[in-house]
């Protein structure tokens, strides 16, 4: 059987966008519909089967042959394709968002004479998501329209017919360029009249996502959010991306030095290779493992082992590193238990490092650990913070808020284990000398006076802040448990202590407290707040001393005032709120903006009639 009203496939015209032009050719409402009516397996031609297209070619009169070399072959129940002889992913491609060249489009209209929704297709060039720009009118592509729903899916006709009307309008605002250097790669190798590129090593599938990330961390740095980027801004990014990966290892070294330079010399809080490499180390370690990408894993691995303090044990990409080949004062001080300020200055007199370290972190001072391990050695010393700890008296983890709050001061820091410093013993007798100096052991059978981590406690504070209370001689009331020792023993009246600590009360409502106030959901307190219907102060909290927003009573009046709620209407009418709403709709008064984004509908009371 063969049709009445066929068609001839067009230049680069997949068999699914065909059989969906055939579809419209006859007039019939839909790709899968038309399927049906024919008996074609609408699936086999969207998967590319030989079968299917087969069927479909005898039908329409056209050659199987021209019209499968065109088809994304899905290969087994995996989400890979294969395209003229290369390998694509489901995320290579982009079937659900058609895009069009306007000047191919007219050009189509032009030369062909049947139904004019037929006449234009799609070129199966077009779906490879990097192709953003027509190669033959160099054009940027427009995108007309998706097929987000089952029964859209792959059909692009349809939406080809509805974007007819706007065509003009796309015509003249079209963005006329230059096709960048990866559309041009990936034309020519799909053609397999590309030049030699190190891409080429690599699938088709993988050199694109290479391009990509690449480019866009050159582009908007190693914490670039790819999602977040416009089309125009991936295609200058994949641009990028290209002339990167196409110079092979050189260009991709190069870049990694570049984000080393960029986190050295930044205020970005964090050390390591994530922070280095951001978006690039994350989707290599953490958001794929496919073996494609091995070659560009073993180029990231090598350099991270020669540019950051990485040792043995420690795993990086899937592979552990074997030997340490860089230290930095911070690596050094963990693993020799080096204070390592005392360590900074100390390599700078040996000259490991360099004047540059000075205004540089801990964690960014870099230095040969071959030549520095000798040195590094002979500085080693320990007494270990549990030492210090049995010492004072003081329990878990306090003995880290003394270290935190400076008022022990460690000779050495760091260690080969956790938790190990080293400290001066004058320096611990010191701190106890000053808590136990004003201590009257006459106190200890007052029940007002309390341990300090008890006083802490009631009054909703550190620890620490009670313990400078004390040492700032700012209590009258300081005592000593006989029966106890060091740090333990030392006991303060918790209620004198307790305004020292907790800030004054402020003035208006929490968040909570509007919830009940206005009255509304939190989900709805907040998109107020968000939308800036509702303005909140910033003030500290008396008791966490958390910074916390606030609303005055003042704007609370005047949000009442000026806006209500349909709720609010309703119960002050005494009308029910379908009702309500229904006489605000007649009258022409709209919500002041989307209820789905303010999570209530509300109005302004100047527009009520």
């Amino acid at each position: 059987m063969r049709l009445t009203l066929t068609l001839d496939n067009g230049d680069g015209e997949t068999p699914s966008d065909f059989t969906s032009r055939l579809s419209a050719r006859a007039c019939r409402d839909s790709l899968r519909d038309f399927c049906l009516d024919f008996g074609l397996d609408a699936q086999g031609i969207i998967d590319g089967r030989a079968e299917s297209v087969g069927r479909l070619a005898d039908l329409a009169g056209v050659d199987q042959d021209g019209l499968l070399a065109e088809a994304f072959v899905r290969v087994g129940n995996q989400r890979r394709y294969k395209h003229k002889g290369q390998d694509l992913l489901w995320s290579s491609l982009l079937r659900s968002r058609v895009r069009m060249c306007p000047a191919c489009m007219t050009e189509d209209i032009e030369n062909l004479d049947c139904r004019i929704a037929a006449r234009p297709h799609r070129r199966s060039i077009w779906i490879i998501k990097p192709i953003r720009t027509c190669i033959r009118h160099d054009m940027a592509l427009a995108e007309i329209g998706s097929l987000e729903s089952p029964a859209q899916l792959h059909d692009v006709s349809q939406v080809i017919a509805s974007a007819l009307p706007r065509l003009p309008h796309l015509l003249d605002h079209a963005t006329r360029r230059t096709p960048s250097s990866l559309e041009c790669y990936i034309v020519d190798r799909i053609a397999a009249t590309a030049g030699v590129s190190w891409l080429d090593g690599f699938p088709l599938h993988a050199a694109l996502h290479i391009a990509h990330v690449l480019g866009a961390v050159a582009q908007h740095g190693s914490d670039v959010v790819l999602d977040d980027l416009s089309d125009d801004a991936l295609w200058q990014c994949e641009a990028a991306g290209f002339a990167i990966a196409d110079r092979g290892e050189t260009g991709i070294l190069s870049l990694l030095d570049d984000l080393r330079e960029r986190f050295r010399d930044s205020r970005y809080y964090g050390h390591g290779r994530k922070a280095t490499y951001g978006r690039l180390y994350d989707w290599l370690a953490h958001e794929n493992s496919d073996p494609a990408y091995d070659p560009l894993r073993e180029i990231v691995f090598r350099h991270a082992v020669e540019t950051m303090p990485l040792g043995p044990g420690e795993r990086l990409l899937g592979r552990e590193v074997v030997e340490r080949r860089t230290h930095s004062i911070r690596s050094a001080s963990l693993e020799f238990g080096l204070h390592p300020k005392r360590l900074r200055k100390l390599l700078r007199t040996a000259k490991l490092t360099g004047k540059q370290s000075d205004v540089l972190a801990d964690d960014r001072v870099v230095f040969d650990a071959e030549a520095a391990e000798p040195f590094l050695r002979d500085l080693a010393q320990s007494m270990s913070l549990e030492e210090a700890r049995e010492y004072l008296n003081v329990p878990r983890p306090h003995d880290r808020g003394l270290l935190e709050r400076g008022l022990i001061n460690p000779m050495i820091t760091g260690g080969r284990s956790d938790g190990e410093h080293a400290f001066l013993r004058s320096d611990l007798d010191d701190l106890l000398e000053r808590l136990l100096r004003n201590a009257d052991p006459m106190l200890c059978g007052d029940t007002a006076m309390v341990p300090m981590i008890t006083a802490a406690k009631h009054s909703c504070c550190a620890v620490m802040d009670i313990v400078a209370l004390v040492l700032d001689g700012k209590l009258k009331r300081v005592g000593r448990d006989t029966s106890d020792r060091g740090f333990i023993s030392v006991l303060v009246d918790a209620e004198e202590a307790r305004p020292h600590v907790v800030g004054p009360a402020y003035e208006g409502h929490s968040l909570r407290e509007l919830e009940s106030l206005l009255p509304a959901k939190s989900r709805a307190v907040k998109a107020l707040l968000e939308q800036g219907l509702l303005v909140a102060e910033t003030v500290k909290n008396p008791v966490t001393g958390w910074m916390q927003p606030v609303v005055l009573p003042d704007e609370l009046a005047r949000f009442k005032s000026e806006f209500a709620s349909l709720h609010i209407l309703s119960r002050e009418g005494g009308e029910h709120i379908r009702r309500v709403k229904k006489s605000l709709v007649a009258a022409g008064v709209h919500p002041v903006a989307d209820p789905e984004l303010l999570g209530q509908t509300l109005y302004r009371r100047s527009d009520l009639p």
